[in-house]
């Protein structure tokens, strides 16, 4: 416990890696676990109320389940489906953010159990190493920052009350009855995860930097040798 550089977490390496372990957690938190619910009115001729309730939640498959709605000429409800298919880009965006929760942890704890030793000999494959991997992250969450955003925007499309009584057979059935949105599910956690996402991008690019001063492409500009202004510290004939 002694050789443990606690220390490191306070620099702006280990501190970013921090950051990015509680961002990452809170990016696919807000996604895997949402769950919202959206209801529809359909009034038929007879004045019969039909309230159609419709849960939306991760990962998003739209289209995997029925939904009854009444058809409105008997008391029969008949199925009836959203369309879209928006796991891909909501998977797609937890695994990224799974993955770097992953890596920061096990970055965290390398910063400050193991680096001091380990660097004394394997300071170049260590340092390249969490170079790439941070690049390869600021990488990822980009593209699944982009992807779920549109994913979102399509979600929020498809479930929208003009799409949903385009299907059939509401599109028939509103013809006669009369069908009205009730209550919309609150996307508000999604648009957050949206906003996390692109934050972790930008928070990964930062890292960027400071990963690579640690690596050996980074070269210090050289220092004054000596105290005189020629080499190897002569001092100039001014000054002698």
């Amino acid at each position: 416990v002694s050789s443990w550089r606690v220390r490191v977490l306070l620099e702006p390496r280990g501190f970013i890696r921090v950051i990015e372990f509680v961002l990452s957690i809170v990016a696919f938190a807000t996604t895997g676990g949402f769950s919202g619910v959206s209801q529809y009115s359909v009034v038929c001729t007879d004045k019969l109320t039909h309230l159609i309730k419709v849960t939306i939640s991760y990962p998003f498959r739209l289209n995997a389940h029925d939904i009854m709605v009444p058809n409105c000429t008997n008391t029969t409800l008949v199925p009836t489906r959203m369309d879209g298919d928006l796991s891909p880009s909501s998977q797609w965006f937890v695994c990224v953010g799974v993955l770097a929760f992953l890596y920061t942890l096990a970055a965290i704890i390398f910063y400050v159990v193991f680096d001091a030793a380990v660097r004394q000999t394997h300071d170049r494959i260590v340092t390249i190493g969490d170079l790439v991997a941070t690049v390869i992250f600021a990488f990822l969450w980009l593209t699944a920052a982009s992807a779920w955003a549109w994913g979102l925007g399509q979600v929020k499309m498809w479930s929208s009350y003009a799409r949903f009584f385009q299907n059939a057979p509401l599109a028939t059935v509103c013809g006669s009855a009369t069908c009205t949105p009730s209550a919309s599910a609150n996307f508000s956690p999604l648009n957050a995860s949206v906003a996390f996402g692109f934050l972790n991008f930008f928070l990964w690019c930062c890292n960027v930097w400071f990963v690579y001063k640690e690596s050996p492409y980074h070269q210090e500009p050289p220092g004054d040798q000596g105290t005189g202004d020629y080499p190897g510290g002569q001092q100039s004939p001014n000054n002698m």
